[in-house]
């Protein structure tokens, strides 16, 4: 008949089997990187577990010893790997955890597991009593076990903790509950292990309860892993869309606070993610703006152009928890745009303004003349010996003419002055804040301009030009038609004079 199993490994065996369970539903997907992550923390408790459990049921005391010191293959990895699951939880697009890095973190339980195996020889992890068997309850731990087995341990589970909290704080709904599971998991083992190490915590027999809290608080995750997805999908399926979206997302806080970002957001403040924490927007970029809820807004810092939009993220009764903001680049649809606009209303020939243009820039100077009381001039110029140039010369001889005469003729006048050539041999100026006193001015300008391009290789050609102003003249096409026909009579009071002289 087969003897009953001691009393002291009966909850280590019911643990065991239920971490056994939860293997097997891993497996399946083991080739993921979070679900062999989950399974290096399972695997490293069974052979915690099943140490203990040997070691209950076997009476000599040099077995016991032995057995306990094989625990510590798992002892040691099982912080390692809950850290590679957390951190793995973490990424948006989760992947194999590199075998430098891995090495790196089982360095130094790697190098603890040689030393204990060889403790008899140096004695450097703990003191064996003299005479009798070893036990743990009566060997004395010495600090590089307290360094290398405890501290390095908790250090690993810190860390893990570290980086979940601030996702924990920044999570809503449904993830926020399953970075809980996953905190719950861990929490509960290492409450265990200070409550053990106290000598305030035991199970029959001396057993550790730690491996078996560690088994209860894994069981949630393997739970919510099989029934929803849990380190699979969600939350992860989010956090990816957001990661590999090419606008910058800020969460914040009621308080206009950063709780989190994507990397296009880092990459946009020029500051890794945890930087930007607990900082308000403000404080990052200077002159951003206020963002009334749901509406876009510009942005325009240096060159770029980005378009904001922020939005109130409430929870299901209604009550705000904070807001996401969403920054998209649109620089080169700005530019796009204004290249267009600029297209619209500008002469490709000369770069000076349209008939659009200036129909436009009239509309406006006029109406704030009018809205200010002051006076603003309109000229009307008609290049003449255009049709001479073209017929002695050619198209793009003519073409050079009308460029060089509408490049030199702004920087005859001041800079709140504009130029526009209408077409064909037609060009006009707007006048800003210009008194009638000055059309004498006006027409000495505009020859000093064409002596100018004479000289460039264009003596044929002449110009006639025509001054009206408002409010005197009139206003919009009243005003253009009085400064047409002044620059017509000019033009037949030139061509008189020339006939004159020929006869």
């Amino acid at each position: 008949m087969t003897p009953p199993l001691p009393p002291a490994t009966h909850l280590p065996l019911l643990a065991l089997l239920a971490t056994v369970l939860m293997v097997g539903n891993v497996l399946p997907r083991v080739r993921q990187p979070l679900p062999r992550a989950f399974l290096g923390v399972l695997l490293g408790n069974c052979v915690w577990l099943g140490g203990d459990i040997l070691a209950a049921m076997t009476p000599d005391p040099h077995t016991q010893w032995t057995l306990g010191e094989m625990q510590f293959l798992g002892i040691l990895t099982v912080p390692v790997a809950w850290l590679v699951l957390a951190l793995r939880h973490l990424q948006p697009d989760p992947e194999p955890v590199p075998p430098r890095h891995l090495l790196a973190l089982l360095a130094v339980p790697l190098l603890t597991l040689a030393l204990i195996l060889t403790n008899s020889q140096h004695q450097l992890i703990w003191r064996l009593p003299p005479g009798g068997p070893a036990t743990w309850e009566t060997v004395q731990r010495l600090p590089l076990y307290w360094l290398t087995v405890v501290g390095y341990a908790n250090v690993m589970l810190a860390w893990g903790a570290a980086r979940l909290l601030p996702a924990w704080r920044a999570a809503r709904g449904a993830e926020r509950h399953q970075i809980t599971v996953m905190l719950f998991a861990m929490l509960a083992p290492s409450l265990a292990n200070v409550a053990y190490l106290l000598g305030a915590l035991t199970l029959p027999g001396g057993i550790s309860p730690v491996p078996v809290f560690l088994a209860a608080g894994l069981v949630p995750v393997a739970w919510a892993m099989r029934h929803y997805g849990l380190l699979r999908v969600a939350p992860l399926v989010h956090r990816q869309i957001v990661e590999q979206l090419g606008d910058a997302v800020f969460v914040l806080d009621t308080q206009g606070r950063v709780l989190d970002t994507n990397g296009r957001a880092a990459a946009l403040a020029g500051q890794p993610a945890p930087a930007l924490r607990g900082r308000r927007l403000t404080q990052v970029f200077p002159g951003w703006p206020d963002l009334p809820d749901d509406r876009r807004v510009e942005w325009r810092p240096g060159d770029q152009v980005w378009e904001l939009q922020g939005s109130t993220v409430r929870n299901a009764r209604n009550v705000a928890l904070g807001q996401a903001v969403v920054a998209r680049d649109v620089t080169a649809r700005a530019h796009e745009h204004a290249r267009v606009q600029r297209l619209a209303n500008e002469d490709t020939l000369t770069g000076l303004g349209n008939r659009r243009a200036f129909e436009a820039d009239l509309a406006r100077e006029t109406a704030r003349a009018s809205r200010h009381a002051l006076t603003m001039g309109v000229a009307m110029i008609d290049l003449d010996g255009l049709k001479a140039v073209n017929d002695l010369h050619g198209h793009a001889h003519g073409d050079a003419l009308l460029s060089a005469f509408g490049r030199a003729l702004p920087g005859a006048f001041r800079p709140e002055d504009r130029a526009y050539r209408l077409g064909g041999d037609e060009f006009a100026l707007l006048l800003a804040h210009s008194a009638v006193e000055g059309v004498p001015a006006i027409h000495e300008r505009v020859a000093q301009v064409v002596r100018d391009v004479q000289a460039r290789g264009f003596p044929e050609m002449d110009a006639s030009v025509g001054v009206a102003y408002f409010p005197g003249d009139g206003q919009g096409d009243a005003l253009v038609a009085v400064a047409d026909a002044r620059m017509y009579a000019q033009k037949l009071e030139r061509r008189a004079g020339r006939a004159t002289q020929r006869a």
